[in-house]
């Protein structure tokens, strides 16, 4: 589902990833790690934006803006903060690639809408305001967004960086299930290790100017060296 070969990546002047080769498969949930600063906001960033990133066998570069928005989902660390904006009107911001210019709503989207919300456990929260939600509720309402979207991949920075322990683990559970259930591609950048590991089927590992991809199996000593 997303391909990359012998691809450098630059921060400014800087190179981040040097010629990074990369493949991440359909059903397959993957971390990103790294260091603070390593790159890995600049990965995610690159995974929507470079045209030769292969996206299904296509460069990305051969995609519309629309075809790029119903293939690649992306849940990034701003945090949503708008007075008067319920959940579900949240959420629904994720069908803007399938709506007409308006951006009217069919009943198939609303319904989309409303399984989102359910599946990341909000259905008593969807006409609540958003500026009142916890941030550990906001992140489960913009997983909510990229769900209705509706994309075979799903990108997310940092996802349990504002939760508590016990949630972090529910989030990682629901990626899980996304992937495996589903089918979806699932990469997410973390430093949260003990939540990732029981529920990761790969791990991309930054060190340096360099990327591996390993199994769980054999990632979780390499980070250990690493990070630990």
């Amino acid at each position: 589902m997303i391909k990359l070969e012998n691809i450098t990546l630059s921060y400014g002047s800087r190179t981040v990833l040097r010629d990074v080769v990369m493949h991440l498969g359909k059903g397959e949930l993957c971390a990103l790690v790294g260091c603070n600063g390593a790159g890995k906001s600049t990965l995610l960033r690159a995974l929507t934006s470079r045209k030769d990133i292969i996206i299904d066998g296509t460069p990305l570069g051969e995609l519309t803006p629309e075809m790029v928005a119903q293939s690649i989902a992306i849940v990034t660390t701003e945090r949503i903060r708008i007075e008067n904006m319920p959940v579900e009107d949240l959420v629904a911001m994720g069908r803007a690639p399938y709506t007409n210019w308006v951006g009217h709503l069919q009943d198939v989207d609303r319904d989309v809408v409303t399984s989102a919300i359910e599946a990341v456990g909000l259905s008593t929260f969807s006409k609540r305001d958003i500026s009142t939600l916890s941030d550990g509720e906001l992140q489960r309402a913009m997983i909510a967004r990229a769900i209705a979207q509706q994309t075979p991949i799903i990108l997310l920075d940092e996802p349990s960086a504002f939760l508590d322990i016990p949630t972090r683990f529910e989030v990682c559970r629901l990626l899980a299930e996304l992937a495996h259930k589903e089918g979806k591609t699932i990469l997410f950048s973390t430093h949260d290790l003990d939540s990732a590991l029981p529920v990761c089927d790969s791990f991309l590992i930054i060190e340096g100017d360099s990327l591996r991809k390993l199994p769980t199996a054999e990632a979780k000593p390499e980070m250990e060296r690493i990070f630990r």
